[in-house]
């Protein structure tokens, strides 16, 4: 008959936040001593980082163009006051190229560090020394290890000694100078130093990860830098330096544009001045070979419509000429990485767009140069554009050109049909009258271009920056890191982590049965006691002197067990176990104790043929038995024997060891047995072989009417209970229920049916139990599984 397991508690409940920490609570010492350790190596971290500062500035950038001329289309031509994009100027800031100029003209490429007891400081104002590199070998960094003898002379790690202002050359690095600052030797933290000196490249490969350049406001123009470093006054001077050096860099920027527009008015100027000399020269010549020098008038309408469409045509020659000389300009190869000069008089729509596109693009090209090298992509596509962009302007000005071709065609054919009208005019008059039309042009060409290049001229010497400082940086940098309280924040996790995280895979890989739980999740039978750990040899703690706690364990598994027996008069109850050694005969021994002291007549078969205890531990005699007599060798009445001390509890030893055990549970001898044991005694407990090793336990099932499965804390396998699930839906072993063994009270399991009576301590002086080798404060935290 099949019992209702719901009255012993077998709940299948998820476990608990508070089981989850009694189940922990022994790793408690660790997790504290682990967070100990992490702020202790915490302080040590502090102690011996050593600490990086950030200093701040802002600069403003202007969209302002200091050179300017009266003329717009003059200023879109030569000046590009298009003004700065935020994001290029942002990128020059933090080139290697811009940040080698800075390096350069303070020397920071020379690192200099004393050597301390445990770490090196890097010295900045504080430093003593100067090192004057006269010649390097190569780009390579070169480290000299420095002593200071005196005030006088230093001494190299080779040995070699060399007086301060004295020039040394090492071999395979170069010419150097050293130069003691600071006389007063007495005030050196440390006489041992280390110079460390650096191509100007890599020293800025160095420190562009330590600058951060950024935009105050997506709408403004003010940009913020900053760097770190381990010297705050070095820190503050290198972002104070870097705006200043960007100033200087935007003033070259102008003045370059300045200085390239009057080199090229100047080019311009000096042909024509050639030429209007030429022209001057051809009067004189015509005015020594004419006698007269006025020429004859003609009617007053002729006249006015010849000066009319002369000047028309004398203006279309002229913006021809511009025509001409742009495009001389521009297909020459020396110019093409610069501006072209264009709209000097000639207004057309389809060519100032592109020459002002063209510019455009010229002046980033440059810009970008100064940051990268002509391999960067986006330069190859700028060139790219740009040569695209001068095909374009070559084309537009071939086109312009023929229209001002079919313009003066048009113009010249007019003027001829108004001159034949004139045919009266003295050819002498007519002659004079194109030489003097000649100088006119070329005066006002000349003329306008001297305007232009002192325009030019006088804003380029009031160029200005458009970059302001508007706050520096300060010697008050923050400290960035370490933080004390971030880094004891990062370790006091870290020290919770790890032995949390070591727990985790612990209970990860732990295959063995530790707490009721892992039982009551997998099986769908009843635990009807647990019995905790025993130091105590006696192999009998049941008796009726013993009032330990262990001995009500056993009488609550009593109690439990006449419930599940109730409905037989005489019942049969089996003990197994999965394996050996989970303590199935110290429990088959103590329940028929307990059941014993109930005054009920208890028998113990030893069916553990194969490796019997029960006897030996009780000190009772082994030579005949079961075994006997299921081989027809004796009586049962005189192979029972009696447990010394208890009465009603009496043992049926297994006997000689037989070599085909298996066969003789097989043998009708066993319904003798079973009948004989049934009419003698009250209770028959049958202490079998590990069923999961054996089937010796499957054959003996048909004569009990109960089953108890012993499990042992902390050695049983977990995988054990899906083979009791089995037994159980297979039906194989009758009434199944569970005892777990071995319980110890270091498991942070209390003691109980799961639910904690308390710790031992206390329930060992409600039973007035002795304790026995208490354990100091160290053994408790730390010690030994009991």
């Amino acid at each position: 008959m099949e019992f209702n397991t719901d009255q012993f508690y077998n709940n299948k409940s998820d476990i608990s936040p508070y089981e989850l920490l009694q189940r922990n609570l022994k790793y408690l010492p660790w997790i504290i001593l682990s967070v100990l350790l992490s702020i202790l190596i915490a302080f040590i971290y502090l102690r011996y980082t050593p600490e990086v500062y950030s200093a701040d500035g802002q600069m403003i950038i202007r969209n302002e163009n200091p050179i300017n001329s009266e003329d717009e289309k003059f200023n879109r031509l030569f000046l590009n006051d298009a003004g700065p994009n935020l994001t290029n100027e942002m990128a020059i800031l933090k080139s290697t190229s811009f940040i080698q100029r800075v390096i350069e003209r303070k020397n920071w490429n020379i690192i200099y560090e004393g050597i301390g007891k445990v770490r090196s400081a890097q010295l900045y104002e504080d430093n003593p020394l100067q090192m004057e590199v006269l010649g390097k070998k190569d780009s390579v960094v070169y480290v000299l290890d420095i002593t200071v003898l005196d005030t006088i002379s230093f001494q190299l790690s080779n040995g070699e000694k060399y007086k301060f202002g004295e020039t040394f050359t090492l071999p395979n690095q170069g010419v150097f100078r050293l130069h003691l600052v600071n006389k007063h030797i007495n005030d050196f933290e440390t006489l041992n130093f280390k110079i460390k000196i650096y191509p100007l490249d890599l020293a800025a490969e160095l420190m562009v990860p330590h600058l951060d350049v950024k935009l105050v406001t997506d709408m403004g123009s003010i940009i913020s830098i900053s760097f770190q470093s381990m010297n705050k006054l070095l820190a503050s001077d290198f972002v104070n330096e870097l705006m200043v050096e960007y100033q200087r860099l935007t003033v070259e920027d102008k003045s370059s544009i300045a200085k390239n527009t009057i080199e090229f008015i100047d080019e311009r100027l000096d042909s024509l001045k050639s030429e209007l000399s030429g022209v001057e020269m051809a009067i004189q010549r015509f005015q020594e070979k004419s006698e007269s020098l006025s020429p004859v008038e003609s009617s007053t309408f002729l006249a006015t419509s010849s000066r009319e469409l002369e000047t028309r045509y004398a203006e279309m020659q002229n913006r021809k000429q511009i025509l001409q000389w742009l495009q001389d300009y521009i297909s020459k190869a020396e110019n093409n990485n610069s501006t072209v000069p264009v709209n000097l008089g000639v207004d057309e729509p389809t060519l100032g767009p592109l020459i002002t596109a063209y510019n455009d693009l010229q002046l980033k090209r440059a810009t970008l140069l100064k940051s990268t090298t002509e391999l960067n992509p986006i330069v190859t596509d700028l060139n790219a554009s740009i040569e695209k962009l001068r095909r374009d302007i070559q084309e537009a000005l071939k086109s312009v050109g023929s229209s001002y071709d079919i313009t003066g065609s048009q113009i010249a054919r007019e003027l001829t049909s108004t001159k034949k009208k004139a045919i009266g005019i003295p050819g002498q008059a007519r002659q004079l009258l194109n030489i003097e039309r000649q100088q006119k042009i070329k005066e006002e060409l000349y003329l306008f271009l001297l305007s232009k290049k002192e325009e030019v001229a006088i804003g380029a010497s009031a160029v200005v920056t458009n970059a302001s400082i508007l706050e520096k940086a300060t010697i008050r940098a923050k400290l960035v890191a370490p933080l004390p309280k971030s880094v004891f924040i990062k370790f006091l996790l870290g020290g919770l982590f790890l032995p949390v995280f070591i727990i985790a895979v612990i209970n990860l890989l732990n295959d063995k049965i530790k707490f009721r739980s892992d039982i009551e999740k997998v099986l769908d039978v009843p635990i009807v006691g647990e019995v905790s750990r025993s130091d105590d040899p006696n192999p009998l703690l049941v008796n009726l002197q013993n009032r330990t706690f262990i001995t009500e364990q056993f009488r609550t598994i009593r109690t439990n067990m006449s419930y599940m027996l109730s409905s037989s008069t005489k019942p049969v109850l089996l003990v197994t176990s999965s394996m050996s050694g989970e303590g199935k005969s110290f429990l088959s021994t103590n329940i028929a104790a307990a059941f014993a002291l109930a005054s009920r007549k208890t028998l113990i078969l030893e069916f553990d043929i194969r490796k019997p205890k029960i006897a030996s531990n009780l000190g009772l005699g082994t030579h005949k038995g079961l075994t006997s007599f299921l081989i027809g060798h004796g009586e049962l009445s005189s192979l029972v024997k009696k447990v010394d001390g208890l009465d009603n509890l009496y043992i049926l030893p297994c006997g000689l060891i037989p070599p085909n055990p298996a066969e003789l549970m097989l043998l009708p001898a066993m319904e003798e047995l079973f009948s004989w044991a049934k009419v003698n005694f009250d209770l028959i407990i049958i202490d079998s072989a590990p069923v999961g090793v054996v089937s010796d336990s499957i054959t003996l099932g048909k004569f009990a009417d109960a089953t108890i499965f012993v499990v042992r804390q902390g050695y049983t396998v977990k995988k054990s209970l899906d083979y009791i699930k089995a037994l159980k839906q297979e039906k194989k072993l009758p009434n199944l229920s569970v005892v777990l063994n071995d319980v110890k009270e270091s498991s942070g399991y209390g003691y109980g049916y799961g639910y904690g009576y308390g710790h031992k301590k206390n329930i060992e002086v409600y039973f007035n139990e002795e304790t026995k080798g208490k354990k100091g404060i160290w053994s408790r935290l730390f010690g030994s599984k009991s």
